[in-house]
């Protein structure tokens, strides 16, 4: 099957990309053709030697626009995104460890555990103002999802995105940011679109946690928040 996968690497972000697609390439659906589109502003001449890379040229901006606005990203790439069996998107400073195979492809929207899920419910940090798209009523919910990495069949990857880049939209007419950005709008859709496979934790998992007895497959690494977000 043809894999697409997704990420987003502006400003001092483009340091992950290598490490990352050489992961992905030793480790993520080996017995599958898999290419990668990367929404940046930097032209990627080495990269594209190196990988099956398109690029798709996104202006760099402050922290949090190149998060919120990464399924807006994914509408500009439509047509192409949707010519592939399945599309997963990964953040760029992530870490393929393990062998990952068909266990994680799915009929339904593909989401994974965030390590908050550990924490008791009340302490989940849903959207709580009724004002915003990817609100979630006090006492509702049954999962907290990361944003880091998802994905799913193109077309309905691709649905959910527009869902979200136009609930982003909404919100951004009515002077409003969800608190975890596009994580939070992530958790509202699958709120109000409970079909979805969730994968553990081991899909998602802070570099600095020893998962016990399975390693972690898929790690987000430790980084200095206020110099790779810097211009």
């Amino acid at each position: 099957m043809k894999i697409l996968m997704l990420s987003v690497a502006t400003g001092k972000y483009d340091r992950f990309i290598d490490p990352l697609y050489q992961s992905i390439q030793e480790n993520f659906l080996k017995d599958h053709d898999v290419s990668f589109l990367l929404f940046t502003d930097k032209p990627c001449e080495e990269l594209k030697q190196k990988y099956p890379l398109k690029t798709c040229h996104v202006d760099h901006k402050p922290f949090p626009e190149p998060t919120l606005k990464r399924y807006n990203y994914f509408m500009m790439e439509r047509e192409y995104i949707e010519s592939f069996d399945y599309v997963f998107y990964s953040d760029a400073d992530m870490l393929f460890v393990k062998p990952i195979g068909d266990e994680i492809l799915s009929d339904t929207i593909i989401v994974t555990q965030h390590i908050m899920m550990s924490n008791p419910k009340t302490q989940w940090t849903y959207e709580k103002r009724p004002e915003s798209t990817a609100y979630i009523p006090e006492g509702c919910g049954e999962f907290y999802v990361a944003g880091g990495f998802n994905g799913g069949k193109s077309e309905k990857f691709m649905s959910m995105a527009n869902t979200i880049s136009e609930n982003v939209l909404e919100d951004e007419r009515n002077e409003i940011m969800a608190e975890w950005h596009d994580e939070s709008h992530l958790n509202h859709y699958i709120f109000a679109n409970p079909e979805f496979m969730l994968l553990p934790l081991h899909f998602c998992c802070p570099d600095n946690l020893t998962l016990q007895p399975d390693p972690a497959k898929i790690i987000a690494l430790t980084k200095n928040h206020e110099e790779v977000r810097s211009a």
